[in-house]
């Protein structure tokens, strides 16, 4: 008979809680989405709307998690503060990079607080979708390097 694996410190709570981050990341990326596509250009509208409503599906999809592990799933605030002012294209596309490195933060800490299967392979295809989405928007600034060795960290 072979023994259960031993749960990591994080736990069942754990989950809840990372998940929860996570969430709560989610909520300020649609956010500060509503900031970039309002100073984006039409030529890079379309993929502020794909990064938008990926992150708005991600983020129902997240809710319904926590929902399904028994937590009361956190809500959006009514708003966020930009980590700086935002008056252009350049900027809003500085703070696209910001928001996808912060939501793959919070996901890489969803997947280390995890042992179960489906919440770590949900954290891990959300972390990686960020870390490609911030390289997307570092080349269209353009920067370098457009990626980083450990995304979210």
């Amino acid at each position: 008979m072979t023994e259960a694996p031993t749960p990591t410190p994080a736990g069942q709570g754990g989950q809840v809680g990372a998940l929860q981050t996570a969430l709560a990341a989610e909520h300020a990326v649609v956010w500060g989405y509503g900031v970039v596509g309002g100073r984006a250009d039409d030529a890079l509208l379309p993929a502020v709307r794909a990064a938008d409503s990926a992150h708005r599906a991600r983020r129902d999809g997240t809710a319904a998690l926590v929902h399904e592990y028994g937590g009361d799933p956190v809500v959006t605030e009514p708003s966020y503060a930009l980590p700086f002012p935002v008056p252009d294209l350049r900027a809003a596309l500085r703070l696209a990079v910001h928001l996808e490195e912060g939501a793959a933060a919070a996901w890489r800490y969803a997947v280390a607080a995890t042992d179960d299967v489906d919440v770590r392979r949900t954290a891990l295809t959300a972390l990686s979708d960020a870390a490609v989405r911030a390289t997307r928007w570092r080349m269209a600034l353009p920067t370098t390097p457009a990626t980083v060795a450990f995304p979210g960290d």
